[in-house]
Order: structure tokens, then C-alpha cells, then sequence
């Protein structure tokens, strides 16, 4: 590879940066061995979590159905146990193929996730803004990954078939000495409804937190961002390497691009400055009545971005008090324009216009001859209203404007105000840069696109559309599990429906009790959920936006969407005891 870079280096002018050695870093491609933020760790833990939650509820929806199922094989376990088999031979014979069939599961799990991430990291790649470079992932598994499927495979068979196969050695056993195989055991029912009530209650988690997140990402796409996201283009230009483009040739281009734009149709206001969400705002340490920036008198560590002073008319940006910047020729005004937030933070119930402040970007991180506030006194001249950029908590909105130099536009992307329909803008700024210099690349997009492609809304998106999908599938499976053992509990139990029909009992009250039984554990689980669920919110507040730690609405209504759905599930097998026949009943052994 370093060859590789030296050969490309030779390519470019020995004079420009390109020409130079450069440090590559190079990780593979899962997100684990980088350094996180917060938020994208406590994302992959929670996804991570949420899978293992969904294995819990397939392992406990098999195990109760394999339960149910043993209690139909206890005729032919009595008969191994009375040709001499061991009770431990009976529970081998059982976990082998409770194994045998995680083992069977893997396989097909193996082939199909195999196929999907195929699939889905095509997609991705597609979808991955150009600017942020190109994706490429070997998904082809390897041996640790069918190591990790059949060590998971295994443990899952193990972990779903050993209550049931227990329990139904003992039952068994208990039966060949008692020599009555007619009714359920008491223990087996405990199990059976201990394992609805952790199905239920690891769904009802899943769905409450998928719930939230969903809410929390709707909430932050239709956040107050204190800007004009849908009628402002964002043109980012990256300018050729050589001799011929010179500062001076760079900052020609920019000025008679602008010419050019501003009389494109529908085209109100252009600027050059750093959108909110553009990435190219910087920190600076600040201190006011003029003192040096230090470690002993800085107020704060707050964001500043140059500027143009047509800038908060772009961008729609209200000014709440003072005034703007005044367009001038040469050196700008030593004067700056502080946030809201700003403002209260320095001088708390005060007026913030005439007073002065310093910046210092000491041991802040900026790029190589970019333009720093440093040396000179500012004098607050106005107070804009705040915006969010990146952050969704608001952190980023402690913001100092300071004039945008003339000499600097080529610095910055060009910010474009359009009455008409931003795409149809778009389109017509690709002709426009093709006839000025058909070497400049351009990026355009809208700044709603901007903030919907941060980091912050990437990861509540992604959280939500997986939790959403998890939650959904362990509903699915909870479900299927009460259908199930229902289903089964309703077979074993035909000889007293029909007795109790036969004693004068009604179809409904039959019906109620299955109903009531059934229901039991559901509601128990509900509740358990319900509490899991409280500690889930305060562990996933730190990716929740515009949401309380309990959200009444994910929380009571996703419980009455489960509970309606867990009735339903165990309303349809017991409507079938309420058609026994007492006659054929009475026989049915």
C-alpha cells in the first residue's frame, strides 16, 4: 500500500499538497474497532441486546411448544422407562433432538443472513452520499462465523430442550409409577406459563423501546432547527489540483459562479458561509471584556463560523436584538453576532450589544491555513436566534458569527435561497458549472438532506427501523407461541370440556375459562415487561430526543396493542373446545 501512495503522489504537482506523504489509516470493516461516539455505542448495544432479547423469546417459544408437545409422548416415554430405560438416557434421547433441530435452524439462518447482508450491503453502498466515500464489505462467512452459528445453535437447542426435557422425564417417570397419563401435570403447566410470561415480557420490552425510538426519530426529523432546511441548496466545490488554479483563479471562479446563480429562475439570496449541519464549523475558547483566551479567564469552549452578511436572511435566521453584519469592501468590522444560548451563557440577564469578547483556537482543531478569530477584540453587535446543526440535544447551537473576508469565499460552500422548488435548482446548477470550468466537481444538496444525513439522525434511524423490525418479529413469536400452547393445552384438555359440557357448563363459560387460563400469564407478563421496560428507557435515554424517560404513549399503548393481540392469539384455539362434542369427548383418550 505504500507504494501504492508514493506511486499515486508522482501523479500530481510537486509543488501541491497532494504531492506530499500522507498517513493512511486503514480498519476493517466493522464498526467495532474504532473509537465511538456515545451514541453509535449505545445504538450497537442495543441492537446486540435486542437480537440476544429475540433468541430468548424463539428459545422460550420452542421450549413451551416442545413442553406442550411432550405431554402427547407421554405414553411412549412411560413405555421406554418401563423397558428399562434411564431417566437420563429418556432426557439424552430428547436434548439430542431439541439439538438436532437448533442445529437444522442455523443452517437455514446461516444461508439466509448470508443472502440478505449480500443484498443489503449492495444497497448501502448505493445509498452512501458520494462525499463520504465507498463502502466495500467481504461478507462471505467465514470459519469463526460458522464457528460462532453452530456454538449459538447448540446452545439454543440445549437451552430450549432442557426444561422440556426434565420436565417430561419427570412426568414420565411420575406417570409409570402412578400408572394415570390422563391429566397435565401441575409442574408442566407452572413451566408452560412461566415461559409465556418471559415471551411476553421480553416483546413488550423490544416493542416499548422500538416504539420510543421510532417517536424519538419522528420527533427529531420534525425538530425546530431555527433555519430554512427546504429552500436553501448547499453547493460544496471541490477545485482541481495544478498550477492554474491559484488562489486568485479559485476566488474568480466562486465570485462569477455566484453571478451566474443568482440569475438562475426563482434564485432570492446567495452567501458563502458554512451551513449549521456543513461540518466546518470550529471551537474556540472565549473570554469577554477583551482578555487573552486562557486557561484561567476562558468563559466557555463554544463553536464560531464565518460568515457573509446576508447570511441570516439566506437562512431565514432571525435576529432578536442589535443588527447585522454591513457589507464592506476590504477588512471586515471587528464585530460579531452571538447565538441566543451564547448570549445568556456570557452575560446571563444582561444585554449582550457593545460589549467585548476574545476567541482563542489554542489546542482547538482546525484545518491547515484556515482563517481563526484569534489576536483581535470583537464587539457584539447582535443576537440571533439559536439553531441546531448536527447535535440533537442543541449542544452545537452555542454559536459565535464573525464577517466572512471577501478573499475567503473559495473557503466556504455557496448557500443558495430559492422561491421554486429547491430540486429543479439543483438541476440546473450542473449546466451552469459545466459552462464555467468543467474540471470543478460541485456537491449540491438541500440542507434538509444535510441534517437528515448526520450522524445523530443516521443512528436514531437506523435504531428505530431495527427495533421496530426486532420488536415486531418477537410479537410475532410471542404470538405464535400462545397460539400454540393454547392449541395444545386445549387438546389435552378435551376429556373435561367435555365433561364440564356434559355436567351442564355453557360454551361460553368454557370459553372463558380457557380464556382466563390463558390469559394468566400474558398479564403477568405484561406487568414484569412493563417494569423492564422503565429501566430500558433511562438506558436508551441517551439516543431518545424530544422524548420523557417514560413516554406514556409507547408505553400504554403498545400494551394494549400486545395485550388485544395476545387475546386474540389465545381466543382462536379456544373457540375450538367450545364445539366438543360431550359424547365423542367422553371417549377421547
Amino acid at each position: 500500500m505504500t507504494a501504492f501512495a508514493n506511486q499515486l503522489r508522482t501523479l500530481h504537482n510537486p509543488h501541491s499538497a497532494l504531492s506530499k506523504p500522507v498517513t493512511a489509516l486503514v480498519w476493517p470493516g466493522s464498526p467495532f474497532p474504532r473509537n465511538l461516539n456515545s451514541g453509535l455505542k449505545l445504538s450497537i448495544l442495543f441492537i446486540m441486546v435486542a437480537v440476544g432479547m429475540v433468541l430468548v423469546i424463539a428459545c422460550a417459544n420452542v421450549a413451551g411448544l416442545q413442553l406442550a408437545r411432550a405431554a402427547s409422548r407421554q405414553s411412549e416415554l412411560c413405555l421406554r422407562l418401563s423397558l428399562g430405560a434411564t431417566r437420563r438416557r429418556v432426557i439424552r434421547q430428547l436434548l439430542t433432538e431439541s439439538a438436532l433441530l437448533g442445529l437444522i435452524a442455523g443452517v437455514i439462518a446461516l444461508l439466509f443472513t448470508w443472502a440478505l447482508l449480500r443484498t443489503s450491503v449492495t444497497m448501502i453502498a448505493q445509498a452512501i452520499p458520494a462525499e463520504w466515500g465507498s463502502l466495500v464489505l467481504h461478507v462471505t462467512p467465514d470459519l469463526a462465523i460458522f464457528a460462532y452459528v453452530l456454538a449459538i445453535s447448540l446452545l439454543a437447542g440445549v437451552f430450549f430442550g432442557l426444561a422440556p426435557a426434565l420436565d417430561s422425564s419427570r412426568s414420565a417417570l411420575s406417570s409409570a409409577v402412578n400408572a394415570s397419563t390422563t391429566s397435565s401435570p401441575m409442574r408442566s403447566r407452572r413451566l408452560r406459563d412461566m415461559l409465556i410470561a418471559a415471551q411476553v415480557a421480553v416483546s413488550l420490552v423490544l416493542l416499548i423501546a422500538g416504539s420510543m425510538l421510532i417517536r424519538s426519530s419522528i420527533h427529531a426529523l420534525r425538530m425546530d432547527t431555527g433555519y430554512d432546511t427546504k429552500h436553501v441548496v448547499n453547493l460544496d466545490l471541490q477545485f482541481p489540483e495544478g498550477p492554474k488554479y491559484t488562489v486568485d483563479r479559485r476566488h474568480a471562479l466562486v465570485r462569477e459562479l455566484r453571478n451566474r446563480l443568482a440569475g438562475l429562475p426563482g434564485v432570492s439570496a446567495i452567501s458563502s458561509a458554512c451551513s449549521p449541519t456543513g461540518g466546518c464549523v470550529r471551537t474556540a475558547a472565549v473570554s469577554i471584556n477583551g482578555e487573552k483566551p486562557s486557561t484561567h479567564n476562558a468563559r466557555a469552549i463554544i463553536f464560531y463560523s464565518f460568515v457573509e452578511p446576508n447570511y441570516f436572511q439566506t437562512l431565514s435566521i432571525p435576529m432578536l436584538s442589535g443588527r447585522g453584519f454591513v457589507s464592506q469592501v476590504g477588512q471586515p468590522e471587528p464585530s460579531v453576532i452571538l447565538s441566543q444560548s451564547v448570549a445568556q451563557l456570557l452575560w446571563p440577564s444582561q444585554n449582550p450589544i457593545g460589549r467585548s469578547l476574545r476567541l482563542g483556537t489554542d489546542g482547538q482543531s482546525h484545518f491547515e491555513n484556515e482563517a481563526l478569530p484569534d489576536g483581535r477584540v470583537y464587539q457584539v453587535i447582535g443576537v440571533a436566534h439559536d439553531t441546531r446543526g448536527v447535535d440533537l440535544d442543541g449542544g452545537d447551537s452555542q454559536l459565535v458569527y464573525l464577517p466572512l473576508p471577501e478573499e475567503r469565499w473559495q473557503d466556504y460552500p455557496i448557500l443558495i435561497r430559492t422561491k421554486a422548488d429547491p430540486l429543479q435548482l439543483i438541476d440546473a446548477i450542473g449546466p451552469v458549472i459545466a459552462s464555467l470550468d468543467p474540471n470543478l466537481v460541485a456537491t449540491p444538496s438541500t440542507l434538509e438532506q444535510m441534517l437528515h444525513q448526520t450522524p445523530p439522525f443516521l443512528i436514531s434511524s437506523l435504531a428505530a427501523s431495527i427495533a421496530s423490525i426486532v420488536g415486531m418479529l418477537g410479537l410475532l413469536l410471542a404470538s405464535m407461541g400462545i397460539f400454540g400452547t393454547v392449541s395444545y393445552i386445549v387438546v389435552l384438555r378435551t376429556r373435561e370440556v367435555g365433561i364440564r359440557i356434559a355436567l351442564g357448563a355453557k360454551k361460553r363459560d368454557i370459553l372463558g375459562l380457557m380464556l382466563r387460563e390463558s390469559m394468566r400469564p400474558v398479564l403477568i407478563g405484561l406487568f414484569v415487561g412493563m417494569t423492564l421496560s422503565i429501566g430500558a428507557s433511562y438506558l436508551l435515554h441517551g439516543i431518545l430526543y424530544g422524548l420523557n424517560t417514560i413516554d406514556p404513549i409507547s408505553f400504554v399503548g403498545v400494551s394494549l396493542l400486545f395485550l388485544a393481540i395476545a387475546l386474540f392469539a389465545a381466543y382462536l384455539p379456544s373457540r375450538r373446545a367450545m364445539s366438543v362434542d360431550p359424547m365423542v369427548a367422553l371417549r377421547y383418550e
